[in-house]
């Protein structure tokens, strides 16, 4: 008998210079979340605070309401937008009686669900204890604590905390050493990748259609409609046709391939955890010839997700311009769910993107041409968009 999925409350702080609109955007994308870790979402709630509280972060009052309307309806969990530290985390869970996550440790817990290989789940594991760390202050209360004066000796309480404090950072300690390893494997495997053949890096917001348009390319993958659908990096041959001028039949009738890889997708509010655990992973895109940016065009968020793209590639090393700056081609995915007005437009704020439909095979062809004329070879200039830019060099 398969378990009912458990039921959770949503809830985000508006302060007095956040816009309704937003919160309201974030908590959709949050329930997204909450579906992808098997949550059943009963509400989501905007908590409006002038102020953040020290000890529960949200108002007592606010929350002793929200415990209220859980119990009423079955809600086991609370599940916040905001990043909370660990002793906000107990106090909460203190005045409701629920299970509390932020939104890191919902990542976080996706992640672990996620993970297959031995490299993604030491990644994730890394991350985990990196997360946990910090937040040990609040554990063990219902222990004796330290006293002050000359002669006493900490009590069980403090003592259990430094034991989980060493217990952890070994753990650390450990799991670097092994990504460490796992990660000069993977250096070892790209060099024993066929010469000659260019790299190509899927990177976008997290279900964009990576994963659809990798299928497109190559044939292969298992596309899904979940957030974080894939954690391990998947490479795979894509044929790209011949250097063949059809007026002419001159040229190489030798095909052309190049190697494709998917990777794992970004999200606002990325726990640097991940980024920094996930970094061998994500030398894939750093080290690939040049990049296939996937962004959902139907998205209503498009712009946003795109600017978030671009700071989580800034962040691992990929700079759009310069010397080792790689070539990038938007590929605006999901084009068969707009409307001829809305391609126009897209196509005035974007002009070099290509609009593409990786299920339907739209765009596909575009995207084998764009392949084959610029890889390998340098990056040739072009006039960057605003979300590849430094949130102070942008025009919007």
């Amino acid at each position: 008998m398969d378990e009912l999925p458990l039921r959770c409350l949503l809830i985000a702080r508006q302060g007095p210079q956040d816009r309704e609109d937003l919160i309201q955007d974030h908590l959709l994308e949050l329930a997204e979340l909450a579906r992808s870790c098997g949550f059943l979402v009963h509400a989501r709630r905007v908590l409006k605070r002038s102020e953040i509280a020290t000890k529960t972060f949200y108002g007592s009052g606010q929350l002793e309401a929200l415990a209220g309307e859980a119990a009423r309806h079955g809600v086991r969990h609370l599940i916040c937008d905001d990043e909370l530290r660990g002793s906000q985390v107990n106090a909460i869970e203190k005045v409701t009686g629920l299970i509390c996550l932020d939104r890191t440790g919902l990542i976080l817990s996706i992640f672990e669900q996620r993970a297959q290989t031995r490299e993604a789940k030491a990644q994730v594991e890394l991350a985990r204890c990196e997360y946990e760390l910090p937040r040990l202050k609040g554990a063990w209360t219902h222990l004796e604590r330290q006293g002050g004066g000359v002669g006493l000796r900490g009590g069980p309480g403090e003592t259990q905390i430094e034991v989980d404090r060493r217990m952890i950072r070994t753990r650390i300690s450990q799991l670097k050493r092994e990504l460490t390893h796992l990660e000069q494997v993977r250096e070892t495997q790209r060099q024993g990748r066929p010469k000659g053949l260019p790299r190509v890096a899927l990177v976008g917001y997290t279900n964009a259609g990576k994963t659809s348009l990798l299928k497109a390319l190559t044939g292969e993958g298992e596309p899904r409609d979940l957030l974080f659908a894939t954690l391990d990096t998947t490479t795979r041959k894509a044929w790209l046709g011949q250097d063949v001028d059809p007026e002419t039949g001159e040229g190489d009738l030798a095909p052309t391939h190049c190697l494709v890889a998917d990777t794992v997708g970004f999200i606002r509010k990325l726990p640097h955890q991940l980024v920094a655990a996930f970094r061998s992973t994500l030398g894939e895109v750093r080290t690939a010839d040049a990049l296939l940016v996937v962004a959902d065009a139907a998205h209503p968020d498009l712009e946003d997700h795109l600017k978030v793209v671009g700071a989580t590639l800034r962040e691992i090393g990929c700079e759009p311009e310069g010397v080792e700056a790689q070539p990038r081609l938007l590929v605006l995915n999901q084009v068969d769910r707009l409307h001829r007005p809305q391609k126009l437009e897209l196509k005035k704020h974007h002009p070099g993107a290509v609009q593409a439909c990786a299920i339907q095979g739209l765009g596909v062809d575009e995207i084998r041409l764009w392949m084959r004329e610029l890889i390998p070879g340098s990056a040739k200039p072009r006039e960057l968009e605003d979300w590849e830019l430094p949130e102070s060099a942008s025009t919007y």
